[in-house]
């Protein structure tokens, strides 16, 4: 959260590899919740899917995101690089 308490910042990580990172633990994604909560809330679980088994295709991250605004699903598929494991942050109004 920002120091105005208006807005959060959320890290996003896209896994364009052909490995899932997290399955040397036995995850299917990145185990820690971005908004300090000790559970993941159901939109957060789909954005940590993006760094788990890997990213395919535009189209893949539009299914993986499905419900989101169309302007966050364009910016994940906008940053999304095949053969890399890229990391972005996006800021969103606390009124989510």
């Amino acid at each position: 959260m920002s120091d105005d308490g208006q807005t959060f910042t959320m890290a996003v990580t896209i896994n364009g590899t052909d490995v899932n990172p997290w399955v040397k633990y036995g995850l299917r994604q990145n185990p820690f919740p971005q908004l300090g909560k000790h559970e993941f809330n159901p939109a957060e679980r789909q954005v940590a899917s993006l760094d788990g088994e890997p990213v395919r295709s535009a189209a893949d991250i539009r299914e993986r995101l499905r419900g989101f605004t169309p302007e966050f699903v364009d910016l994940c598929i906008a940053s999304y690089l095949p053969g890399e494991r890229i990391r972005f942050t996006v800021t969103f109004p606390e009124s989510r």
